[in-house]
């Protein structure tokens, strides 16, 4: 197994290891599309453990099964969520399968990831890709199923409002399903290019807040009633309060996204209570990736505009590199590990 580990604050190594001998229930993918995003970009930079083996996102081919649930040569697309509780089942009582079960760790977060060239992993991680997906679409599937997770926690409904505040891939993704399950999104952010990419994949409402004062805005999309649902994705570049500014009374608003941001957040209660908000936090999808893949089969998604690069294997320390330092000129890279 060949890689790429980040063994320090902005160090990364190649590395290579002998090949993990299967289990019984594992089966060993060849990694053949991967995708860097910003929480890789985060764990260069100082967030997180080291050594790791970052990226979160890959769909590849069976290299190696003792299963006749899968074939050499198969296509599939990868789940990087590991359930403690599934995997200690026989040692936990149930009221501790149920704590655990929302300790979700996440591979190329709490544990090695998806950068390097085989992975041996377990058949539930596993899922056959559908015939029809796009190999650089399938690698998207986390985000769709935080975002499927976030649409179903807020219980969005017909002709609800929901404003996003984020614009990146995962708000774009989850503004599209909002749009599938006949909800209105409302996209907030300071970038144009993002905003412009949302508005290009239908998404109608798209609000600059440095040139539109949006609480107006939005008091004038909703008929004065301000919005039903709000979402603030753990990565977006605007205030919290914002979020709750833009909250009707007795709304709800999710904090939707990833761990290693959640401590640059700084979060005033005072409007959750006086407007009698509903708040909730969801940090993975673990229960949505086989409706995610569904969506894949069933072309809901529109995925291509939200890939600004694609690059080679060994072009990865440099370019997480040039991430660090300008995120605004990146949103999702496809790694292509052929």
């Amino acid at each position: 197994m060949k890689g790429w580990q980040i063994t320090s604050k902005s160090i990364f190594s190649p590395i290579e290891r002998e090949a993990a001998m299967l289990k019984e229930g594992q089966v060993k993918v060849r990694i053949t599309k991967a995708a860097l995003t910003s929480t890789d970009s985060a764990l260069y930079t100082g967030f997180g453990e080291y050594p790791i083996i970052p990226v979160r996102a890959a769909m590849g081919v069976i290299s190696e099964s003792i299963s006749d649930e899968f074939k050499k040569g198969e296509k599939v697309i990868i789940s990087p969520y590991i359930n403690n509780a599934v995997k200690n089942a026989h040692t936990h009582s149930e009221q501790e399968k149920s704590r655990l079960f929302s300790d979700i760790e996440i591979m190329g977060v709490h544990r090695d990831g998806f950068l390097r060239d085989f992975v041996v992993l377990p058949v539930e991680n596993v899922i056959p890709m559908p015939e029809g997906i796009e190999d650089e679409d399938a690698v998207f599937v986390e985000h769709i199923a935080l975002a499927l997770k976030t649409v179903e926690v807020l219980g969005i409904t017909k002709n609800e409002y929901v404003a996003i505040l984020g614009g990146n891939s995962l708000c774009n993704i989850f503004a599209q399903l909002v749009m599938y399950y006949h909800g209105i999104p409302i996209i907030v952010d300071t970038n144009k290019e993002l905003l412009d990419i949302c508005q290009s994949n239908g998404i109608y409402y798209a609000i600059d807040p440095t040139n539109t004062d949006c609480i107006n805005r939005v008091l004038e999309i909703t008929g004065g009633k301000m919005a039903e649902n709000v979402v603030f994705e753990s990565r977006a570049r605007l205030p919290f309060y914002s979020a709750l500014s833009l909250s009707g009374k007795k709304g709800r608003v999710a904090l939707m996204g990833f761990n290693i941001f959640a401590d640059k957040i700084d979060v005033n209660i005072t409007p959750i209570l006086k407007k009698q908000l509903t708040f909730t936090g969801i940090n993975n999808g673990y229960n949505e990736i086989s409706s995610a893949v569904n969506l894949l089969a069933n072309k809901i998604l529109k995925l291509q505009p939200l890939i600004s690069h694609r690059i080679k294997f060994d072009d990865v320390p440099e370019v997480i590199k040039d991430m660090s330092i300008n995120p605004l000129n990146y949103r999702s890279v496809i790694i292509d590990n052929g």
